[in-house]
């Protein structure tokens, strides 16, 4: 295979995980949970997730990149909300720190990029059939 279809192909993986990524933190943006009581202990909500994509390095040459989900910096935000069972004595909760449409642009930014390693594979297994018959 050659390493155009490898990066491609990486690049079709790296897509997938930050596609999924952002529909689980849209899917789970409403979701609440309890405040934590001390700054040792983490909020019972959904906390959301960020992809970090990196250069693979193989000696002289970048084939392709990896993907990292990391937690986000600053995973919920306070909300008030009396009436849900997590609620505190002053009715706060934790809520995903989630945009919506941060998350949104993330899909089709995803969606976008697989169809372009996707093209490209296209077109360089167009190359490779030209060549071979050229051959022969």
């Amino acid at each position: 295979m050659s390493s155009l279809f490898a990066s491609s192909i990486s690049g079709m993986n790296a897509a997938v995980t930050r596609f999924s990524n952002a529909v689980t933190n849209i899917v789970n943006a409403s979701s609440t949970g309890r405040l934590p009581n001390s700054s040792e202990e983490k909020a019972t909500s959904y906390l959301p997730t960020d992809v970090i994509t990196l250069s693979n390095d193989v000696g002289d040459n970048h084939l392709g990149v990896t993907t990292t989900i990391v937690p986000r910096d600053q995973p919920y935000i306070v909300a008030r909300d009396e009436t849900s069972p997590h609620a505190n004595a002053e009715g706060l909760v934790a809520v995903p720190n989630v945009d919506i449409t941060e998350e949104i642009v993330d899909t089709m930014m995803a969606e976008l990029a697989y169809q372009a390693n996707a093209k490209v594979i296209a077109a360089e297994k167009r190359n490779e059939e030209t060549l071979i018959n050229t051959l022969t």
